[in-house]
């Protein structure tokens, strides 16, 4: 297997979308039913999906170039959206650790989707 640009993006991807799941069962508090669903679902579910893609990577079957893109466009949108009502919905809370650790989560998902956009980027001139 030789390492790519695209394995080492898979392989961070999915190290954020962990470390969200993490820091979001150490700092549920959101009191918005939207975020609350929007956020487990991307968490978990784009966790599900990149451990499959990164399986895939390392046993030399990739998936088709039109759904890898597929997927790291939708998990651009959905985990920029996810940080952006994580940070909506505790920017105004006391200061205290579950403030900080949420707010860690909030950029960190934020952070995810631009590299998911970065994904789509070097997919494409691939």
């Amino acid at each position: 297997m030789a390492v790519s640009k695209l394995s080492i993006i898979k392989l961070l991807e999915l190290a954020l979308a962990i470390t969200c799941v993490i820091l979001h069962y150490k700092s549920l508090g959101e009191r918005d039913q939207i975020t609350i669903l929007l956020v487990a679902g991307t968490f978990v579910g784009f966790s599900i999906i990149l451990i499959a893609l990164f399986a895939g990577y390392i046993l030399n079957t990739p998936i088709n170039k039109k759904l890898d893109i597929f997927f790291s466009l939708v998990g651009c949108a959905l985990f920029i959206a996810s940080g952006v009502l994580i940070i909506q919905q505790w920017e105004s809370a006391f200061n205290t650790e579950t403030r900080k650790i949420a707010l860690s989560k909030g950029s960190l998902a934020i952070i995810n989707g631009v590299l998911f956009f970065f994904d789509v980027i070097f997919t494409f001139r691939d």
